[in-house]
């Protein structure tokens, strides 16, 4: 029974996570209209701003993000410091009361569970990239309709070769000639047979050489990412052997 109330405590506290801030903080709107009546400036503004604080804290806490309810803390006690020495003129003591606002707002969230943000979105991929997966795409229907298996063969591997390029945006300007080659020829190839046209007896061959050439492409990329780990691996051994370890 204890559990279930507590579980359901929580749950309670965590649908309703940060009012209580500016629940707490609301003393100091009272205050700052009676320091607007006495015409003094300063209790007005250390009272915005210790309410302020609140408020920024509470929609800081309402996420429920890893880090927030620290850093909601460190807002209460920035909200309440500037209250005290502003608002009340308590010079080093508003110190005391930062740190006991912040260790406070840490207690008082403390069994809220917080999640962690989800990871940030991969950039999107190339504009040459994205329109070369959907001119292949379109090859690929018509070798499907027309049962064509080399021309499909074809185009899977120039499709390979896009989507290990896809991963490498920094080496597409390098290759950008070969897929444009490979792409453009097998889209013209399939808008021909689409069309009606019948295959010559060239095109059997040529079809094999588009597959040949776009395997040895995607072969090329992986070496040369091979070889690239290879040598930084053996970099960083040089390094750690030259340091004494």
């Amino acid at each position: 029974m204890w559990p279930d109330f507590l579980a359901g405590w929580i749950r309670l506290r965590t649908q309703w996570r940060g009012f209580e801030l500016p629940l707490l903080a609301s003393p100091l709107l009272p205050a700052a209209f009676i320091g607007t009546l006495a015409g003094e400036q300063r209790i007005v503004v250390g009272c915005l701003l210790g309410f302020g604080a609140s408020l920024l804290a509470a929609r800081r806490l309402r996420r429920g993000r890893l880090g927030d309810a620290r850093f909601a803390a460190w807002i209460m006690a920035v909200g309440t410091g500037l209250a005290g020495f502003m608002g009340a003129g308590l010079g080093f003591f508003a110190l005391v009361l930062a740190a006991g606002a912040f260790f406070g707002t840490r207690h008082l969230f403390a069994a809220l569970p917080e999640h962690v943000p989800p990871p940030a979105p991969p950039p999107p991929p190339p504009a040459a990239i994205v329109q070369a997966r959907a001119r292949l795409a379109r090859v690929m229907a018509v070798a499907d309709a027309r049962g064509d298996a080399r021309l499909r063969i074809a185009a899977s591997a120039v499709q390979d070769a896009v989507e290990e390029l896809a991963g490498r945006p920094d080496r597409l300007t390098a290759v950008q000639p070969f897929l444009s080659m490979q792409v453009d020829g097998l889209e013209r190839i399939a808008a021909r047979l689409a069309n009606g046209a019948t295959p010559p007896p060239e095109l059997t061959p040529l079809l094999d050489d588009f597959t040949t050439a776009a395997r040895d492409r995607h072969e090329r990329i992986r070496r040369d990412e091979s070889a690239a780990l290879a040598l930084h691996v053996q970099h960083l051994t040089e390094r750690l052997r030259a340091a004494g370890y």
